[in-house]
């Protein structure tokens, strides 16, 4: 843990800092709170002062303090950290750097940024930008709101102007304000007579710019070169201004364009987004679900972008989005449909809108074979891109429905064609033991077991076991490579796990604190448990579980035998080891086993294809 993580977390208390964005109401040992990320009328934001993590039932969002300053502001992890460290007066290393800048260069960056901002609105006014903006239908509201302005066909005004402000010549250059003739000469402003599109960061701070040109000159948009304050790969425009509407459970529009973005808002769909002159990327995903999991695609409606949507929808799925896809029909972009028919169009439009799989059918759905193989394939690759297993079987569903596909295929095609173990069923009972034993490792740090910490216990139990679970199993890694000799605790990890890890780990942590509906008259301290008890017994699950496995897997070997066979004995003593050894352990805790009716004594043969208990 970096020092400055580690000063921030010894002096933040979370509820100190959630108190300055919500209304907290104490019930037993937590606090409570309707959530700020969706609609609600019961409270299910719970924050453990304990534990110092939040834990939002209703949106599933959790972690620490640092996470909930990036949910709340839309800040990247590094923004968050400092903004927390200026909070409690920490010193911010000039080591923390973005890029190769310090945190004061950049602040210097940002002004230079937010002064060009100011040069170009004061431009606006009479130029053809202004006139340019106002055939399109663009109101005053929303050149205030988008910060539009309008570069001097004169090629140098910004930079004299700059300049005379006392920034050098490198600095404009860095900042992508600027440029060099190619002769070594003077400087030149980069953009000049465009309408100009400030690009702002989440928390609205201009980090780049976006010119239009008003004639015939291409290239038709320019854009900023990338610096170290700006990556075209990883900004959403529109984003700081969409993100209120995306917090409230909204479906993110996506779109290829500024007008589009600046028009839908316009119109009443101010959960638009565009990329910024490049394809949607892992990075600008990461970055839209602090906000959401749903989108919906709005590309042009030429070849070039309706490619660009079907490339996107396997983006979006593997970052784990629901996705749809709205297709525009006599119009050329969203902008264009809302200038010539209005609101109701586009509305129409979204609400019409298609699944990925009925998007894809559509577009590469053939009766030949070789177009029919070419579309399972690619369906299926989708498919095995999706992290969530129940999402997969979901929407697996849907293709069969879609295809007349029938169920077992899909075991065969990943099997065969993909190359992956089909998604087996995953037993809930050693789910909940998997989630109780990490919740015990986290929440018992002095309790004690056969002499020893129980969470060390806990530790060394992990490293013998495998979860089912993939949450579970990425959690149980950490835990076992840890080599500290203190209990483990959210924060300590956290700084390792991606945001939905850190999701998952903190409804662990705070499960048995869920609200009930009558939360007002409630106690929310559990009922005194015995975390010894509860360890032994969810243990005791796991080992049966596994058992369990080990028991299939040698009947289906069993089952391709015959007596005859050399290994025929050994797998049939196996199974009957097995089969003592999970008796012993359910009777020894009281776990009732499902019966089955044996078809064989331990006297006769096995005969090819017979069951086994």
């Amino acid at each position: 843990m970096s020092w400055l993580r580690e000063e921030v977390l010894r002096h933040a208390d979370i509820v100190e800092v959630v108190s300055e964005y919500l209304p907290l109401k104490k019930k037993g040992s937590n606090y409570w709170a309707l959530s700020p990320f969706k609609p609600e009328k019961t409270p299910s934001f719970a924050v453990s002062p304990s534990k110092q993590i939040f834990k939002c039932f209703a949106s599933g969002k959790g972690g620490d303090v640092i996470r909930f300053v990036m949910e709340m502001e839309g800040l990247s992890y590094t923004e968050a950290l400092h903004k927390l460290a200026q909070k409690y007066n920490i010193p911010i290393p000039e080591s923390s750097k973005q890029g190769s800048f310090t945190s004061k260069e950049k602040q210097r960056y940002l002004a230079l940024y937010e002064e060009a901002t100011r040069f170009y609105q004061k431009h606006l006014a009479g130029s053809p930008a202004q006139a340019y903006l106002e055939r399109r239908g663009i109101s005053p509201a929303m050149i205030e709101a988008f910060r539009l302005g309008y570069a001097p066909s004169e090629g140098t005004a910004l930079t004299r102007h700059l300049l005379q402000l006392g920034y050098t010549e490198s600095t404009l250059i860095t900042a992508g304000l600027s440029a060099r003739s190619e002769s070594g000469g003077r400087l030149y402003d980069r953009f000049r007579g465009r309408v100009i599109f400030p690009i702002q960061d989440e928390g609205g701070a201009v980090i780049a710019f976006a010119g239009r040109s008003l004639g015939n000159e291409l290239p038709k948009y320019l854009n900023s070169p990338d610096t170290p304050f700006y990556q075209k790969s990883e900004i959403l425009y529109g984003l700081h201004q969409a993100r209120s509407t995306l917090r409230k459970d909204a479906r993110a529009l996506i779109v290829e364009g500024y007008m589009d973005v600046i028009s839908l808002h316009q119109a009443g769909f101010p959960q638009a987004v565009a990329t910024c002159g490049t394809a949607l990327t892992p990075d600008h995903l990461q970055r839209l679900r602090r906000y959401t999991r749903k989108l919906t695609l709005l590309y042009d409606s030429d070849d070039a972008g309706q490619a660009a949507a079907e490339r996107a929808i396997f983006q979006a799925l593997a970052a784990g989005f629901f996705v749809d896809i709205a297709t525009i029909d006599n119009a050329k972009d969203p902008d264009e449909l809302l200038q010539t028919r209005g609101r109701d169009a586009m509305a129409a439009v979204i609400d019409k809108r298609k699944s990925w799989i009925h998007f894809l059918i559509q577009r590469r759905g053939g009766e030949r074979t070789e177009e029919r193989y070419q579309l399972i394939q690619q369906l299926g690759e989708a498919l095995h891109s999706i992290p969530d297993p129940l999402l997969r079987r979901v929407y697996a569903e849907e293709i069969e429905k879609a295809l007349r596909i029938p169920p077992e295929f899909w075991e065969s095609f990943e099997r065969v064609e993909l190359g992956v173990r089909s998604s087996a069923k995953l037993s809930r009972p050693s789910i909940t033991a998997e989630r109780e034993l990490i919740r015990l490792a986290f929440t018992y740090p002095e309790v004690l077991y056969g002499g020893l910490p129980l969470w060390q216990v806990i530790q060394e139990e992990l490293r013998h076991l495998t979860f089912s679970d993939p949450s579970a199993e990425a959690i149980r890694r950490v835990l076992c490579e840890r080599t500290l000799p203190h209990p483990p605790t959210f924060s300590e990890i956290a700084e390792t796990l991606t945001p939905e890890l850190q999701d998952w780990l903190s409804e662990v942590l705070l499960e048995k604190y869920g609200l009930s509906p009558h939360w007002h008259t409630w106690d929310d301290n559990p009922l005194e448990e015995d975390p010894i008890a509860i360890f032994e017994s969810n243990l005791n699950l796991l080992h049966l579980a596994h058992l369990q496995r080990l028991l299939e897997e040698n009947l289906s070997i069993l089952q391709t035998l015959s007596p005859e066979d050399a290994a025929y004995e050994e797998h049939l003593s196996l199974h009957q080891v097995l089969l003592r050894q999970r008796t012993e352990i359910a009777q020894r805790n009281g776990i009732l086993l499902p019966y089955r009716k044996p078809t064989l004594d331990s006297s006769e043969p096995l005969s090819k294809g017979a069951k086994l208990p």
